[in-house]
């Protein structure tokens, strides 16, 4: 018998570690305040704290982790030997104020959140100068490396069980005012807990926490000039430096499910800039299984791309409603009572019905030419391979205020708004005139506008006899489709 491993990778992406290892790193830009610099201690120099007890009350033992912030090491109480994680900030860090404010947030956030799926704060302290964060002591791996170490995808049974306990976790954070801005594979840590694998969601550096005024003195961690969070698990809204809330965690969640069903997450690029543009502007793109695993079910995938929503209102609205429709779209008797008819009611038991809107949230009526941020939403639909509308068009469509969205990617409320579909057909004429007929039954608003290759006088012809309102070059340029586009939403035709 082979020992040979399968790689959860899709064929193409044996780049995908060397970028994910390039880009899965903390932004945070901003202006931070400028203290006097002082020589660093001997030991800071050496970079060694093995054997320093803190606080005189937690003995170092060994490091087992670092990164740009600090280091984390396994240690123990001095009295109770009781074993435990002491986080250091480097030296260079602690002396910006900011980022020592960050550090207590951490702790703040982690201390107001007593939950089995969060990772628990015994202390914090500071020692010549250098802030300590002490967490109880984890026996396991983070779900980044599980994933990775996997020989073949997780099943759909491990995805439910993992994402529900993630949710969980966010559910009492939201409802306590914290909303974490950083979830990452690398931030949620597998252990056993009385002999249940339990998920604890880590690393609450860049939480925003509602704190009692007066008590986090100087500035916000989440001022305008500010980025915070890692690009390939940042919102729209975190990419443009706007406010957060709960809706921010939730695409970010969605994040993860994407790459606990495909070995990756949605958007990969080859800098922060080409990752951060793609969640501003790209539609999510269709998942990629790897060969053999189970298939995934239609309610899922509703979910997963509702999840990363370009507008924040359009997401789930709470992470209990996330939970709640993740266990229905991986429960096959729920099924009957979950699936959106034709006549567009809502599912029984569906979101609208079973949770309350978050305090405070705006809610708008959704419209076809305004979905928000100013852009114009036109359906998509993809026949071909390669795409004849490709992601640089789809981008300059987004220039203009044209958001181009997978049809699947809507409930049916916003597909009965829609006043264009685009209809990507590559050389299959037939078949488009197929989805023209069955755009104009099920979505009777809309008017479809086809781009095809090699179109000549007679295939034309065949698109609009079938009810084109318009027909397209392919490969598109944007400005070509754009006008077209912007054409039949003014006229509708």
């Amino acid at each position: 018998m082979s020992d040979r491993r399968i790689s959860v990778r899709p064929p193409g992406s044996e780049a995908l570690d060397e970028l994910e290892a390039q880009h899965h790193t903390t932004l945070q830009t901003g202006i931070a305040a400028q203290d006097p610099p002082r020589a660093p201690s001997p030991r800071e120099r050496g970079g060694g704290h093995v054997g320093l007890v803190l606080g005189d009350k937690y003995r170092l033992l060994a490091r087992i982790g670092a990164g740009g912030m600090g280091e984390v090491y396994r240690g123990e109480h001095v009295t109770l030997r009781m074993p435990v994680a002491v986080k250091l900030l480097h030296y260079k860090i602690a002396l910006e104020p900011d980022y020592v404010r960050r550090f207590y947030r951490e702790a703040r956030a982690a201390t107001l959140l007593d939950h089995p799926n969060v990772v628990r704060v015994i202390d914090f302290g500071e020692d010549h100068g250098i802030p300590f964060l002490v967490m109880e002591y984890l026996v396991g791996t983070t779900l980044h490396a599980w994933l990775r170490d996997r020989d073949a995808a997780p099943p759909l049974a491990d995805v439910r069980d993992i994402l529900g306990q993630i949710c969980d976790a966010f559910e009492v954070a939201h409802a306590r005012g914290i909303v974490h801005r950083d979830l990452k594979p690398e931030n949620v840590f597998l252990t056993d807990v009385g002999g249940k694998r339990t998920a604890k969601i880590l690393d609450f550096g860049l939480a925003h926490v509602e704190l009692p005024k007066g008590e986090d003195r100087g500035p916000t961690l989440t001022q305008p000039e500010a980025v915070g969070g890692t690009p390939e698990y940042m919102s729209p809204e975190q990419c443009h430096s706007l406010a957060v809330g709960p809706s921010t965690d939730i695409y970010a969640i969605g994040c993860v499910l994407t790459a606990m069903l495909q070995g990756r997450p949605p958007f990969l690029g080859k800098n922060s800039v080409e990752i951060i543009s793609a969640h501003l502007f790209l539609p999510p793109p269709p998942l990629t299984r790897p060969a053999g695993s189970e298939p995934v079910p239609p309610l899922l995938e509703k979910l997963r791309l509702e999840m990363l929503a370009k507008q924040p209102e359009r997401r789930p609205a709470s992470a209990t409603v996330v939970k709640q429709r993740l266990e229905d779209a991986l429960d096959p008797q729920s099924l009957a009572t979950q699936l959106v008819t034709r006549k567009g009611n809502e599912p029984l038991g569906g979101r609208a019905s079973r949770a309350p809107q978050w305090e405070g949230q705006t809610t708008r009526a959704l419209d076809s030419t305004d979905p928000g941020h100013g852009l114009a939403e036109v359906g998509w639909i993809r026949l071909a391979s390669p795409a004849g509308v490709d992601a640089a068009c789809v981008t300059g469509l987004a220039s203009q205020g044209i958001y181009l969205v997978p049809l699947e990617a809507l409930d049916e409320k916003a597909q009965q708004k829609l006043g264009v579909v685009v209809v990507d057909a590559g050389g299959d004429v037939e078949a488009a005139a197929t989805k023209i007929a069955e755009v104009a039954r099920i979505l009777p608003r809309a008017r479809v506008l086809v781009c095809a290759t090699s179109l000549t006088p007679e295939r034309m012809t065949r698109l609009v006899s079938a009810g084109a309102a318009d027909v397209a070059s392919a490969p598109a340029s944007p400005d070509g489709l754009g006008k077209k586009i912007g054409r039949i939403l003014r006229r509708g035709r």
